[in-house]
């Protein structure tokens, strides 16, 4: 009278059923994907990073003397460049202080990067202001502006 009922397993051995991927196969894809990076990488334009790291100095330099000027109400600071390097000057002398994570007043920039246009000095006032013209530094061929009034650097 009584059937009974049986619950079959969709395994037929009985056997533990794991989903998921084994290591062999995560290593698998792992390699094809550093493969694969490895040849866009390859093909992608350089980044001129020396360059790129020396622009940020650079920055932080100009930055430097603008903070420098803005503390003080008598002294002018300046930044002259030639196309290789740069000195800081205080009221047209160079500075006795050093520019930041560098041993003298003069930044000497590496080999393979050079100041391409806006060769000269740059005076902040008390303001931290540039004078009345935007001033525009190119590294290789990579901008730094310094806004006129305002002071802001890019």
């Amino acid at each position: 009278m009584g059937k009974s009922l049986t619950v079959k397993s969709r395994r037929s051995d009985n056997k533990h059923s794991f989903a998921g991927f084994t290591m062999i196969e995560v290593l698998a894809v792992l390699i094809v994907l550093a493969v694969v990076m490895t040849v866009v990488l390859s093909r992608t334009p350089s980044i001129d990073r020396e360059a790129y790291a020396q622009r940020a100095i650079i920055r932080a330099h100009l930055r430097f003397a603008q903070s420098l000027a803005m503390s003080s109400n008598t002294d002018t600071w300046e930044i002259a460049f030639t196309s290789n390097s740069y000195t800081l000057f205080q009221n047209g002398l160079p500075a006795s202080i050093n520019l930041p994570n560098d041993s003298t007043s003069t930044h000497n920039l590496p080999n393979g990067v050079a100041i391409t246009s806006g060769i000269g000095t740059i005076v902040f006032d008390e303001w931290g202001s540039p004078g009345t013209d935007t001033i525009t530094i190119t590294v290789n061929t990579e901008p730094i502006t310094v806004t006129r009034l305002t002071g802001f650097i890019l």
